[in-house]
């Protein structure tokens, strides 16, 4: 595998933007990046996404358990 795509000094630069992603992982997505795109791609930036569960408000979130929970399951007869 090539991962020629990205040199160690646009891994550096990625690295000081990611604190939170461990450098073992950076490599790990230049991979995957090579593999799906080709050549000729270069890395600018990696970001850490919140799941679509944090991104929620905790307010909306127990509100929605609220109504779930109001519904009348009525058992089969």
């Amino acid at each position: 595998m090539d991962l020629s795509a990205t040199s160690p000094a646009s891994t550096g630069a990625i690295a000081k933007k990611t604190e939170d992603i461990p450098p073992e992982i950076l490599p790990v997505i230049a991979a995957a990046a090579a593999a799906f795109l080709g050549a000729g791609f270069q890395i600018r930036s990696i970001e850490l996404l919140n799941s679509p569960r944090e991104s929620v408000s905790r307010w909306t979130r127990q509100g929605r358990a609220f109504i779930q929970a109001s519904h009348n399951i009525r058992p089969k007869r």
